[in-house]
């Protein structure tokens, strides 16, 4: 199966297009966010480096967050686009996972965390190994409440440690803190646990499919009077 999938959650954006498990081409932006301007001219060079066109694509895979409201709206807007005009299935994938899975070959426990501002984290803890699985559903926090709960030996991944980073250094020789290289959910990684997903005869509707927000938009903060 041809799967093109995307994530935008944070400042970081990656595109990638997929043959089953193979991956044929993939672009990471770290560019501050404008996923607006990057997020189509990316996959216009993934069309035109492999000499594709987009009808020739099977499925769409997104990253639904939790993370950027501005990213997420544009990278589900421009999944859903292209999946209802090309009549193709669309699976959304949470940007915690592909975190997380990007280091399942870690036999300990995993924590991805995301930057939700406001001196606030996404976070969600997993097993990783042969029987990697989500291990509580995902929460938005502050990072000194969720370094009481890291069990020894952790190994922590996501940008979210940069926002952080004062609190977990309290932590050194505790926790295993994971290099750059994990920072941002890539897009072959949502296509992969997009695909596993279809080969289970999951898809997802494209008028049902909504970001992981866990709290309100500072839009809708500042609607009811919070700074």
């Amino acid at each position: 199966m041809r799967i093109l999938a995307l994530d935008t959650s944070t400042l970081a954006g990656s595109v990638a297009l997929l043959e089953d498990e193979l991956i044929r081409a993939e672009v990471n932006m770290n560019l501050g966010g404008k996923h607006t301007e990057r997020l189509l001219p990316g996959m216009d060079w993934i069309f035109q480096e492999l000499d594709l066109e987009p009808r020739q694509i099977e499925a769409i895979a997104v990253g639904i967050g939790p993370g950027s409201f501005t990213g997420l709206r544009v990278g589900l807007a421009t999944a859903k686009g292209l999946a209802v005009s090309l009549e193709i299935p669309i699976v959304g994938v949470m940007s915690l996972d592909a975190l997380a899975w990007q280091a399942r070959f870690y036999e300990g426990k995993i924590l991805a965390l995301i930057d939700a501002r406001k001196g606030q984290v996404f976070a969600r803890f997993y097993q990783g190994g042969a029987d990697f699985s989500g291990l509580a559903e995902p929460v938005v926090v502050n990072p000194e409440e969720l370094a009481a709960k890291i069990p020894d030996q952790t190994l922590v991944v996501g940008e979210g440690l940069r926002a952080c980073a004062g609190v977990f250094a309290k932590l050194e020789g505790r926790i295993i803190i994971a290099g750059a290289e994990f920072d941002s959910p890539r897009g072959s990684i949502i296509g992969r646990l997009g695909l596993l997903r279809l080969k289970q005869g999951e898809s997802d509707s494209p008028d049902r499919l909504v970001p992981v927000y866990l709290r309100p938009s500072d839009a809708e903060y500042s609607r009811m009077g919070v700074k």
